[in-house]
């Protein structure tokens, strides 16, 4: 935390490569160090790419400061919870025994996990689409995050929205029990969204009701949180063809654009197929709050969670309480 701190005033960085699914995470797949085997869901090619040309994007994490200012020291804060990030990688990659782990490796995986869910490409376009949703009920209140004037607008929302929901997140994560799944055969794929929460029926549960959420860690291991708790600081189990069955799904209904696989399973990715369905905002309109309160009619509560769709998925009531959003398209 001190060094988080201590970055708040550091120099502003240079670059403006902003990596939102670190190179030392997407390693683990490589097969020379430099390159790894991808699957783009949009052109349907198979072939090797750079680290340092996958989950990139110019000026993702610039923002404006308070002085007016844009800066890149979001990316120094980053680069952080990278260093962490790669310290749990190699320990629960190499991990035989559970009970070495210590209670802060325990709170740091829910953390980093957390973070890792919420900074993606991924988050950036369902926030887009879901602000673009806002706008149209009321524009008094909300602007369109892509602001040709304030081009860093959509990073600064994005920005505070993970950095405000993330304890909230790793509190509820931290409550999960920790399964460490192990495939001699190396079959574990990754992707550009690399925490998955494998959708239900086409729907993507909350982090309170899914079964799972898994974090890829190498092709040989996946971290799975588990809703079921045994009382154990971690299990290792080794990974059945439903487990690798459930990973593969998860990373290709999970991905934004890109599937990553090892050397050996890269005659496995499905070439040219077509991926015309991906994450989507999912509305729907109830008569109970999140917190159990009941709304009397014909006032009504609009629920947000995603689909697995091929754009927008709402479905609001008719009794005049919404606008249609026709702009939630533009992020699809």
């Amino acid at each position: 935390m001190d060094k988080l701190l201590s970055l708040q005033t550091a120099k502003d960085p240079v670059s403006r490569q902003h990596h939102y699914v670190p190179r030392t995470y997407l390693r683990r797949w490589s097969f020379d160090g430099k390159r790894i085997w991808t699957l783009d869901t949009v052109t349907g090619a198979v072939k090797p790419l750079g680290l340092a040309d996958v989950c990139v994007k110019e000026n993702f994490y610039r923002v404006v400061g308070p002085n007016g200012v844009a800066h890149n020291r979001v990316e120094l804060l980053f680069g952080v919870v990278d260093d962490e990030l790669r310290r749990l990688q190699v320990l629960f990659n190499d991990i035989e025994d559970p009970n070495v782990l210590e209670f802060d490796d325990l709170i740091a995986l829910g953390v980093t996990v957390a973070v890792q869910h919420m900074r993606t490409l991924q988050m950036r376009r369902l926030r887009q689409q879901h602000h673009a949703w806002l706008v149209a009920q009321n524009p008094d209140q909300f602007t369109e995050m892509n602001d040709p004037e304030n081009p860093f607008l959509a990073a600064g929302i994005h920005t505070e929205l993970l950095f405000k929901a993330m304890w909230e997140a790793a509190d509820v994560l931290t409550t999960r029990q920790i399964e460490v799944w192990h495939d001699l055969d190396g079959r574990f794929l990754t992707c550009d969204a690399p925490v998955l929460i494998p959708f239900i029926r086409n729907v993507r549960p909350s982090l309170l009701e899914a079964p799972y959420v898994i974090w890829p860690i190498s092709p040989h291991r996946a971290v799975a949180l588990a809703n079921e708790v045994i009382g154990e600081k971690a299990v290792i189990r080794e990974a059945t063809g439903k487990l690798v069955g459930l990973v593969r799904d998860g990373v290709q209904q999970g991905r934004e654009r890109m599937v990553f696989a090892s050397e050996a399973q890269s005659g496995r990715l499905p070439q040219n197929k077509l991926f015309r369905r991906r994450a989507q905002i999912r509305l729907r309109c109830s008569q109970w709050t999140p917190r159990g309160r009941y709304v009397d009619p014909p006032g009504c509560c609009v629920e947000q969670s995603e689909a697995f769709a091929v754009g927008p998925d709402v479905d609001l009531c008719n009794q005049g309480l919404h606008v249609p959003a026709p702009n939630m398209s533009d992020y699809k």
